[in-house]
């Protein structure tokens, strides 16, 4: 939380302060004319985590990394888009075979696929939340220095539902800038796993998010 606060203190000084301090004032102010589609993209610091999967007798410590995503939404009211969000990390992986002792430093791909739901005030300063349902997948796990393959062969699927919270602004009515905290939770299947074992993992990821507005 102490990074995701930096974060948002540096994106509100980088505001333009006229046209912001206007809007906190304001009350309620304006709303902007939304239009009806938009695209979003940008960057993101995902924190490590940890999946125990029975199915391999393996134990994943995912480490932090930058996840890159992109996603388009459709406005179905003032304020409210529906659409969908797919992301994608290479993301460093101790990986523990259970039960020998034996550990590997390895990489691995974690992608995220989304049906989202963006809430915001409708106003050039506003709060942003999505609420967001779909599947986490870990695929490619290889070794590092020998870059032999690890199990899973094939690509994991875990169903995730995710809740974002933060702030934005808007530059202009077809250009927005948003900061968000997601908190997302996947559920890995528990086929394989001693009592006590944990199958659900928690994600936390700190965006920042362009949104470009596509059409009128």
């Amino acid at each position: 939380m102490r990074r995701l606060t930096l974060v948002l203190l540096t994106f509100l000084a980088v505001l333009p302060r006229g046209d912001a301090g206007a809007q906190i004032i304001r009350v309620p102010g304006p709303r902007l004319r939304e239009p009806d589609n938009w695209a979003s993209a940008g960057i993101g610091l995902q924190q490590g985590w940890t999946v125990t999967d029975g199915s391999t007798s393996s134990r994943w410590e995912l480490g932090d990394s930058q996840t890159f995503f992109a996603g388009v939404e459709h406005a179905v009211a003032g304020g409210v888009t529906v659409g969908v969000r797919a992301s994608t990390a290479r993301t460093s992986v101790r990986y523990f075979f259970t039960g020998t002792g034996i550990a590997a430093d390895a990489d691995a791909r974690v992608s995220q696929a989304l049906g989202m739901l963006h809430i915001t005030s409708g106003r050039p300063l506003h709060s942003v939340i999505e609420l967001g349902a779909g599947a986490t997948f870990y695929s490619g796990f290889k070794e590092r220095g020998t870059g032999s393959d690890l199990p899973p062969r094939s690509a994991d699927t875990d169903f995730t539902f995710v809740l974002g919270y933060g702030i934005g602004y808007a530059f202009s009515r077809t250009f927005q800038l948003d900061v968000v905290q997601d908190l997302a939770t996947a559920l890995h299947q528990k086929t394989g796993l001693q009592a006590g074992d944990n199958s659900t993992a928690r994600i936390s990821v700190t965006r920042l998010v362009a949104r470009v507005a596509l059409g009128g």
